[in-house]
Formats: structure tokens, C-alpha cells, sequence
């Protein structure tokens, strides 16, 4: 694939083919970055095309060379004016008339405008709706997280694959866990009224927990990661029910923890080993690693479950 260097230097060269057909239409393009190392070199873009040439022929010659995972979308200016939708997913399509272009100059700019529906933003913007893209961000949210729900729910019923095992799920259960979700790739279930979210991230099993608790955890592999949600889950039901979050009890070796970089206001702590990497986002989410190390779910549960 072409890089916007590539391109560049390549539309240079057609320049003496482009005079042959006449006064040449120059187009300068830019573009936002859409991430923080995206922005390491200049996205600018100047390349001729023969004047009357269709505005389409010059928007897909100018399109980004950048992708994102998931799809993009980008409100494209031309001159100032928003001309076209580009995306990903759909390419081109114009919410102007596809009209020759007939200046010496032209400067087009690709707004990103983030994984907004490219047919649902392109509809909005023929509607009238001005190009600002967090108002439209606001105004999609509920129907990108009803898509994104309905994609999980699918995801159950079609996928036979489950994020957590058998026994973690029945030791939730039996502390009182109601199941709300469980597929390949997320689990949520509510603990005394609270939501509860575990979810893949490539090899990592990030787990969040309600967002009172002020702790977090990313671990791999997920078999830990299950001991670690079930001493969690098994702390807090302890605290609800007024019993210190955690018993006394024997210490495992552990692997040490060092700190990481964190947001004011928190702290968060690390360990990489062969075995086990976690990232843990609190002092109780230190607390619950220290405890499920070197047990088992049946261990953790024998340990913690409070008394009814």
C-alpha cells in the first residue's frame, strides 16, 4: 500500500503528463491524525490532475492512507466546504454534485470523525445537521452502544465459546453474582446491585469492577485472572456484608509489584513474569493478587465465602 510520501512523490512525477492536457489543477491536502503516533510526520499532500477532471476522481486520489480497526469515518472540506463522507468501509460518497474542477488551486482537508457510522453520518449531513463531530458523536452514542449490545447478544447465542470457565462462573454464582452476559469475549454480571464487567483484550483479561470500588485489573493468563475476579468478587460481598474484605491468612510468594505511571488521584502497580502478567489499579486490587496467588477458585471460594 501506497503511503501519503509514496503518493506524493508519485502524483509529482505525472505533473509533465498532467500539462499535457492543458493548465493543471493543483490540490493540497491534509488531514487529522487519529492517534498520538500518527502525528510523527506531516500528513500534507500536493499532487496536479488536469483542470475539469472530476471532483470524485481528485477526493479518491486524496483519500487516507491510514487504518484504523474498526473503521473510520471522515467529513471531507473542500476549499472550507463539506463536500463528501470517506470511509473505510464505503469509500467515497459525495453530498455534492460531482462537478469538474475547474480552479488552479484546491485545498482538501479529511476530518476524522472516529468509527461513526459511515451511512448514518453521511444521511445526518444531507439532512442539513452541521459538521461538528462531538455533537454527532453525542447524538450516535445510544445507537452505536444498541448495535454494539445486539452484536454481544448475537455473539451468545450463536458462539458456543465462553470468556470464563465452568467453575468460575458457578463460584460467582454462588456468591450471589447474577449473570447477565456471557460470550466469547465478555462477561457481566451484577454483585450486591453492582455491575461487574470482564472482557478480552488480546491476550489480557481486563476486569472492572463497579466504579465506587476504585480498583481494576488486566491480567494474563485468564486462568489467574479468574482467581483474582473471584477473591475480588468474594472481598466485596465480605464488605457488604460488614466482615473485613479479606480473612487473615498465609501469604504465597508472589512475584513483586512495581509502580506504573498513573493518573492523579490513583495508583497502579505491575509484574511481568514468564507465567503471569498484571496490571492492577488500586490498593485492594494489590490485596486480591496477593491472595489468589498459588490458589485455586475452590481454595479462594473455601477462604472467603461469608457466612450466611
Amino acid at each position: 500500500m501506497k503511503t501519503e510520501h509514496d503518493r506524493s512523490v508519485w502524483a509529482n512525477r505525472r505533473k509533465r503528463f498532467w500539462f499535457g492536457f492543458g493548465h493543471a489543477v493543483t490540490v493540497y491536502v491534509d488531514r487529522d491524525s487519529v492517534h498520538m503516533g500518527d502525528d510523527m510526520e506531516s500528513h500534507e499532500l500536493v499532487f496536479d490532475v488536469p483542470r475539469r477532471v472530476a471532483l470524485s476522481i481528485v477526493l479518491e486520489e486524496a483519500q487516507p492512507y491510514v487504518h484504523v480497526h474498526g473503521g473510520a469515518s471522515w467529513v471531507v472540506d473542500v476549499d472550507g466546504r463539506t463536500t463528501a463522507i470517506w470511509s473505510q468501509q464505503h469509500g467515497l460518497q459525495l453530498l455534492v454534485r460531482d462537478a469538474p474542477m475547474g480552479q488552479r488551486f484546491y485545498k482538501v482537508y479529511f476530518h476524522y470523525f472516529g468509527q461513526i457510522d459511515p451511512e448514518w453520518l453521511f444521511q445526518r449531513l444531507r439532512d442539513g445537521a452541521p459538521p461538528h463531530r462531538r455533537h454527532l458523536e453525542e447524538e450516535y452514542r445510544p445507537l452505536a452502544e444498541a448495535a454494539c449490545e445486539r452484536e454481544h447478544r448475537r455473539r451468545e447465542q450463536e458462539i458456543p465459546e465462553r470468556l470464563l470457565s465452568e467453575p468460575c462462573v458457578r463460584a460467582l454464582a454462588e456468591l450471589g453474582a447474577v449473570i447477565d452476559l456471557h460470550n466469547d469475549g465478555l462477561f457481566r454480571f451484577d454483585l450486591d446491585d453492582r455491575r461487574w464487567i470482564v472482557e478480552r483484550d488480546d491476550s489480557m483479561t481486563i476486569i472492572r469492577t463497579p466504579a465506587d470500588e476504585g480498583f481494576d485489573a488486566a491480567i494474563c493468563p485468564t486462568a489467574f485472572a479468574e482467581c483474582w475476579l473471584v477473591a475480588a468478587a468474594a472481598g466485596e460481598a465480605r464488605a457488604t456484608r460488614g466482615l473485613p474484605h479479606l480473612p487473615a491468612y498465609t501469604q504465597n510468594p508472589a512475584p513483586d509489584l512495581e509502580p506504573m505511571s498513573s493518573p492523579p488521584g490513583t495508583r497502579c502497580w505491575t509484574t511481568t513474569t514468564p507465567e503471569l502478567v498484571a496490571q492492577l489499579t488500586g490498593e485492594r486490587a494489590v490485596d486480591y493478587f496477593r491472595l489468589a496467588i498459588g490458589r485455586s477458585i475452590e481454595e479462594l471460594v473455601a477462604l472467603l465465602t461469608p457466612p450466611r
